[in-house]
Parts: C-alpha cells; structure tokens; sequence
C-alpha cells in the first residue's frame, strides 16, 4: 500500500492556519485593499494632471503669423505653466515655447535662462537640440561672439543632421567673419556647399552659402583654392529662402539684425522632433 499524505490533507492544514490567523489574515487584505486604492488615484491624478496641464498650455496664445508678435504676458504665462505641471509632457513644451518668446520679443537673456533651464531638468527629452541651438541662437543675439561659435560647434557636433544645422553654420560663418576667422568662416560654408552636392540639389541655405564664399575670395583672395569647385546653380526665387519650414513645427524669429540669423524651430509634438543625432 502506497504510504503519504493524503492530497486533502494539505488544503485542510490550510483551513486551520487560516482559522487561526484570520485576523491577520483580514488586517493584510484590508492593507492590500488600501494601497490598491491609493495606487488607482495615483494613476487618475497622475492622468488629470496631464490633462490639466496641456490644458493650461493650449490656453496660452501663441502668433500664427510669422508678423504678429506674441501678446505681453506670453512668456511669463508659459513659464507659469511649466513651475505649475513641473512633471509632466506640458512642461518641457511650455519652456521651450517660452524661451521662443522670449527671443522673439528681443529678451535674450530670459530666453537663454529658459532653454539652460529645460537642458537641466527636461535633459533625456528628443527637444534637446532645440535648446541647444536656442542657446547658441541667444548668446549670439546678446552679442557674445565667443561663446556663440562655442555653443554653435557644440549644437553641430551632436546634432549635425539636424534640419537647421546649415542655418547654424551660415550663423557660425558670419561670427567667424566678425572676429577676423575667414578661413574658419569658409570651412563653415564649405561644409554647406558639400552637403547640398551629397543630397544633389541645390538648397536656400547653399545658395546663402555661395553668395557669401564669392563675397569672401573677393575679400581674401589668399583663401582662393588653385582648383576652385565648380559653381552650382542658384535656386529660383522663393519667400521662404530665409527660414526652414520643416513639418509640424512652431517657426520662432530671433531678432538678430542679420541675414544669416539663426531661427529656432521648435517641435509641438513629442512624438515627432527634428532630428538629432
């Protein structure tokens, strides 16, 4: 005869621990209970707030015209958004758009204190190049050439694929050019000119640039090369020669009195930044 415990025997030991720990028994559920429940409102409040914020953040008018300049209190109202709703998706959207006003209102510093504010707390979000450039872009409307060229080698080295980045260098070229760096400033636009003939068309941005390396070999005949590379056609004549329009961004002018300023192009969508590197 087979020797062991009965199969039942085990479900009746369970019973009778269970019979004589019901209390605890009860008091563990009754935990699990409450932190089911306090975890649900997490959740819910967690979603509300989302709401809430992008709520307040669609309530903050923005210009839909290059021409119209933001209402006064703009900015003030976006950074308000972003100290209200620090941890969720509004509040890195309503720096940058905030730093854009800034910049387009002509407060630089303000504008470089908020995309410096949105690296340091918002630093793994796909809007990074975007503030890196924004920096750049303030630095040289505050007239540091400097530390522009610094910053703008900085936004090209990480994010040289980026849609603006030939904008960058046409901005890299004219800082060169003012601190007495022809030759940096032929490097910069070489690297535009080289672009466009990889990508085989000829772009706004290089057509700037083939202007501007005619105006330099006249300026510096030593820069001439001995086997010059050939002219590429100019585009035709297009409105939008001065800024890029890729898909699905917020244009913001810098109010740089230049006509190679930067612009900083700012993403609405987290799904669907510039790229980076």
């Amino acid at each position: 005869m087979e020797s062991g415990t009965p199969p039942s025997a085990g479900f009746y030991d369970f019973l009778g621990w269970l019979d004589v720990n019901k209390k605890r028994v009860a008091i563990g559920a009754g935990i699990l209970a409450i932190v089911g429940v306090i975890l649900g409102f997490m959740v819910w409040q967690s979603g509300q707030q989302e709401i809430n914020a992008e709520e307040a953040l669609s309530s903050v008018r923005m210009p839909f015209s290059p021409m119209e300049l933001p209402a006064v209190g703009t900015a003030e109202a976006l950074v308000k958004v972003a100290e209200e709703y620090p941890k969720t998706l509004a509040a890195p959207k309503a720096l940058l758009r905030a730093g854009s006003v800034y910049f387009d209102t002509g407060n630089f510093p303000k504008a470089q204190e908020q995309f410096d504010k949105f690296i340091r707390t918002y630093g793994e979000t796909p809007w990074v190049p975007q503030a890196v450039y924004g920096i750049a872009a303030s630095l040289d409307a505050q007239g540091k050439a400097t530390e522009a060229i610094a910053k703008y080698n900085d936004f090209l080295r990480s994010y040289g694929t980026d849609p603006v980045a030939d904008h960058a260098r046409l901005s890299l070229a004219r800082l060169y050019e003012q601190t007495k760096q022809p030759a940096l400033a032929l490097e910069a636009l070489n690297k535009i000119m080289a672009g466009a003939q990889t990508a085989g068309g000829m772009t706004p941005a290089a057509g700037e640039a083939q202007e501007k390396i005619r105006q330099l070999y006249a300026a510096h005949p030593t820069l001439i090369p001995s086997n010059p590379a050939p002219v590429m056609p100019s585009p035709a004549p297009n409105l939008l020669t001065n800024f890029v329009r890729p898909t699905n961004v917020i244009r913001v002018t810098n109010g740089v009195s230049s006509t190679n300023a930067p612009r900083i192009l700012l993403s609405p969508n987290p799904g669907q930044p510039t790229p980076g590197k």
